[in-house]
């Protein structure tokens, strides 16, 4: 089953395009990362997806419903979108996991006994329950990113996409985001949609890989199927070496 498809997106921010005729799938209920060199398209893919830019000829696919032909709040209802880290909002975590809720609440925007009930479960399942009153800016990287992915929870959708969930973090709260990840496919069943730049998280975590040149996809499949035919090193001149198995495996990557 398909979650979210891309059928021959083409888009530019001038004349020159840079993303053209990309076609893509993305399986439910299956971890998939997007990997690419820097400036291939990944992060203006998930802004396509998330209904923030218009492509100029395409369309993109939600539960077989085109982006486009929902408003805002319904299509918010079906994808959380968490984008790049940037600046910290000045409020609590509980205050942004709340958030969430938007595309639930009336205009008057005050929280209903489901919503509260949303929030609690979102703080819970991203650890950040004992962080509630505390201030974002005074957390550190993984526990602010945990923070916001508690928000996407509380949003209570079946997809969820993360555009570079582990920038900026160390190793081991790189390490716990991405076992995060993993747990809420295992335990809830989310699809999740990931553009990663971290080779190796990408490949130990993910299930799927889609891998972008240039903005088009010149390679999807699974872990194994992408790395057997040797798109990753075309891509980002590297070679690569796997030890091990399943989410246990680790890879060394060298200049090729």
């Amino acid at each position: 089953m398909t979650a979210v498809e891309i059928q021959g997106v083409s888009f530019s921010y001038g004349k020159m395009p840079f993303i053209e005729d990309l076609s893509a799938s993305f399986a439910a209920g299956a971890v998939t990362s997007i990997v690419g060199p820097n400036g291939c398209g990944k992060s203006t893919l998930v802004k396509l997806i998330d209904g923030l830019y218009r492509p100029q000829a395409g369309r993109v696919l939600i539960g077989g419903r085109p982006t486009l032909a929902m408003r805002g709040k319904e299509r918010a209802r079906k994808v959380a979108v968490l984008a790049q880290a940037s600046r910290p909002p000045a409020m609590t975590v509980e205050a942004l996991v709340a958030c969430g809720r938007y595309p639930y609440q009336c205009h008057e925007g005050c929280l209903g006994p489901e919503d509260k009930e949303h929030v609690e479960s979102a703080l819970a399942l991203a650890g950040v329950e004992r962080f509630r009153n505390h201030d974002l800016r005074h957390l550190s990287g993984g526990e602010r990113q945990r923070a916001f992915i508690a928000m996407t929870l509380a949003q209570d959708t079946g997809i969820i996409v993360l555009d570079e969930p582990t920038t900026y973090l160390d190793i081991r709260a790189c390490h716990e985001t991405m076992q995060l990840v993993r747990r809420l496919n295992a335990e809830m069943g989310k699809t999740i949609i990931m553009v990663i730049h971290d080779l190796d998280l990408a490949l130990r975590y993910s299930d799927n890989l889609m891998v972008m040149e240039r903005g088009i996809c010149s390679h999807a499949g699974t872990v194994d199927e992408v790395l057997e035919s040797g798109a990753i090193e075309h891509a980002f001149g590297v070679s690569i070496h796997a030890v091990g198995s399943s989410f246990g495996r680790s890879y060394s990557l060298f200049p090729a």
